[in-house]
């Protein structure tokens, strides 16, 4: 196994995009066309398919583990006496009662109630200790006091109450700030400003020391109840007692002698002491090097009878250790069972290549899957990685088939970087592309197309622009060409870019996803396109020049296709319930096999369709 990287979380406008909470844009005064039969849909190519878990964050009472599951939305209940999940939050990935968007982070009360960080949403949930029932909610988005902007951490433990009097409090960490407030919600204070992309906190159940894992700064802060700064400790590297990449989680012994940190950029557990003259020095660490103990460990806690339970998130299991103050032995790994090969989980990207072979963005198992079309069998590649680490993808989200070659390029959006494939996907080929605004750079890809040219396109979405590339795998250069757009809701500006695809005539379609519509670059210039018989669109992510060319837009919010004319004539619109399958959960991108069949990924439906398309 390599060492993963941690996963940035969509945050701002883009988290808006995510859980649909846009305000529909109208395309003007018309009335609705009533949608008509012009797909059908021909069965599912791809179902879902998820590991055992996903686990980011974990709580611990005395009989139970309460594990964030961001790739399924949730948070699950397993039964320490047997290991096996017993309960579940009842919603799905949305912003209503029960649902929630990927949570990052969960603690519990002496009572057993449950507290969950609704990371995207911006808002903290306390659930009764079965999960079914919603205790309290709090929060909106916000820098004011009491709101939230991506809330990545959360702790329950000793504090102070308004008055100044000993409480047990709800602790949690967004933006650059610790926000205090009572088990139902009401803000108590705001204090310690001023962390560079912190992540968990935690409190010492003996002292009430808070303690903030700032990121960015590869330190961890403390400070006491009353938010007064203590020491700090930690720095960066892969050395005893420094971090590599984003520490990530945190959680004190019982004893509050112990804190054990995830480096997950060594692939380890750091324990540092606590107090006296050895207060913030290493102890002794878990994994690392050659170890292979962890891949990816993310958070932490210390169980009432002394056991440290560790969430490894790409190895897919939750990992139970005794520890002293010299050492720790695994004592049980529970779960940790990869997603079969057979489907998806969120797919995105969808390409076909000359032979019809269909090649699919799997982004939450970061993977590729491809359909063999002559025999229907199904292969992956791929693997949970950072930078540098070859045939590694880090939530990819385009994938596109160079004409002629048959490589298959894929937008490698958190690692900021284009990858280049063989066709069967058993050999790295060819990488570009770093995080800046530099031309030939990126921020967070999002979308490839050819060109008839034989040119890339490539929507930049971090820098709210397209870039236009000449590349030559065999020599692995890829020249900018063009470079063009910036943020903003004028033509040729550009509000989180997503797809992308170039006509038969060379003119490039863009769908502009925070502005609700689709720009064109035809002869040097750019245009929106007036799109006519229909409600406006709502987060399109999508949009595909088809064969007989017409646009097909994935219009995300409003759960349908789309086909129009370059014109922006509405010829009809296509919905689960017309086309003859379950609604759609959230339509990504189409790609067509030949003028009359086409594929359509559905992501949070969580399969790839075949529609028979007139």
């Amino acid at each position: 196994m390599t060492m993963h990287d941690r996963r940035t979380l969509l945050t701002g406008a883009t988290a808006v995009a995510l859980s649909g909470a846009v305000t529909t844009v109208a395309s003007g005064a018309h009335a609705e066309t009533p949608a008509r039969a012009g797909a059908t849909y021909l069965g599912t190519v791809l179902g879902g398919a998820f590991a055992s878990m996903y686990p980011v964050d974990v709580a611990t009472t005395s009989a139970y583990y309460y594990v964030v599951d961001p790739g399924r939305y949730r948070v699950e209940r397993v039964v320490r006496a047997t290991g096996k999940i017993d309960k579940w939050t009842k919603g799905g990935k949305g912003t209503g009662d029960g649902d929630m968007g990927a949570a990052r982070a969960v603690a519990v009360d002496k009572s057993g109630a449950v507290y969950v960080a609704d990371t995207p949403n911006n808002r903290m949930v306390k659930y009764s200790p079965d999960l079914q029932t919603e205790l309290a909610k709090w929060g909106t988005k916000g820098t004011a006091p009491g709101q939230f902007t991506a809330v990545y951490g959360v702790a329950v433990g000793p504090g102070l109450d308004k008055n100044g009097a000993p409480a047990e409090v709800v602790y949690t960490v967004d933006g650059s700030r610790v926000q205090v407030f009572t088990k139902t919600g009401a803000l108590i204070k705001v204090f310690a400003t001023g962390f560079n992309q912190p992540r968990q906190i935690e409190v010492n159940k003996v002292t009430g020391d808070v303690y903030v894992v700032n990121a960015r700064e590869r330190r961890i802060d403390v400070f006491s109840k009353a938010g007064n700064a203590l020491f700090f400790f930690g720095s960066e590297g892969s050395g005893p007692g420094q971090f590599k990449g984003d520490p990530r989680g945190i959680t004190l012994s019982r004893n509050g002698n112990i804190a054990f940190v995830t480096d997950d950029g060594n692939a380890r557990i750091i324990a540092f002491s606590t107090t006296g003259t050895t207060r913030g020095k290493q102890l002794y660490a878990i994994g690392g090097g050659t170890s292979k103990a962890f891949i990816d460990p993310r958070g932490v806690d210390v169980t009432p009878d002394g056991l440290l339970l560790v969430a490894d998130e790409w190895d897919y299991s939750l990992k139970e250790y005794s520890f002293t103050s010299a050492g720790a032995t695994l004592k049980r790994r529970l779960f940790g069972v990869r997603a079969p090969k057979t489907g998806a989980n969120s797919p995105r990207g969808v390409a076909v290549d000359a032979k019809g072979n269909l090649f699919v963005s799997d982004w939450w198992n970061q993977r590729i899957v491809r359909k063999d079309a002559a025999t229907g069998a199904i292969t992956t590649w791929g693997q949970r990685g950072i930078r540098g680490e070859v045939m590694s993808l880090n939530f990819q989200w385009a994938v596109a088939v160079q004409p002629g070659t048959g490589h298959v390029f894929v937008a490698n959006r958190e690692s900021h970087e284009i990858k280049v494939f063989n066709n069967t996907g058993s050999q790295q080929l060819f990488v570009w592309g770093s995080r800046n605004s530099q031309p030939g750079n990126f921020t967070f890809p999002q979308g490839l197309a050819f060109a008839p040219d034989g040119t890339l396109w490539v929507a930049d979405s971090g820098n709210s622009r397209v870039q236009q590339f000449r590349v030559n795998v065999a020599n692995k250069t890829a020249t900018v060409l063009k470079a063009l757009g910036s943020a903003g809701t004028g033509v040729g500006q550009f509000g989180m870019p997503t797809g992308i695809s170039v006509h038969a005539d060379g003119t490039v379609y863009v769908a502009d996803t925070l502005n609700n519509r689709i720009q064109a670059y035809r002869n040097g210039s750019w245009s929106v396109v007036p799109v006519s018989g229909t409600r406006g669109f709502r987060v399109p992510w999508g949009v595909t020049a088809a064969p007989d060319g017409s646009l097909w837009v994935a219009d995300t919010g409003n759960k349908r296709l789309v086909k129009m004319s370059t014109s922006g004539a509405f010829a009809y619109e296509v919905t689960g319930a017309s086309a003859g399958t379950t609604a759609f959960g959230g339509p990504f991108q189409v790609t067509f096999v030949n003028a009359s069949t086409a594929y359509m990924s559905d992501t949070w439906g969580n399969r790839v369709i075949k529609l028979s398309v007139s």
